[in-house]
């Protein structure tokens, strides 16, 4: 999408996302009633980040052990291989 826009587009998109943003942190700071929506929303996110941080770890725990089933499958791919060598060449000097 970003692509396609010309430079204006995207400093007026970008001006326009940061003022909503400025904004919407504005008014949970600066208000009594934005106070008390953060309140009330800060338990959620805290969740949110937890969650989040056990996606992390579980992600990490599933690349180590994709990582060393894959070492894994090359030493046995590599056992084979010379096993196949090995027999060819056993082929070959028992058919002379």
């Amino acid at each position: 999408m970003l692509e396609a826009m010309d430079e204006r587009s995207r400093v007026l998109l970008s001006s326009l996302l940061g003022t909503a943003v400025g904004g919407v942190v504005g008014y949970l700071y600066l208000t009594e009633t934005g106070r008390k929506v953060r309140k009330q929303i800060e338990p959620a996110l805290d969740a949110i980040v937890n969650e989040l941080q056990h996606a992390r770890d579980a992600g990490a725990k599933v690349r180590e052990v994709v990582q060393e089933g894959q070492r894994t499958l090359n030493d046995l791919v590599g056992e084979d291989r010379e096993r196949v060598d090995w027999e060819s060449e056993a082929y070959r000097q028992a058919s002379k």
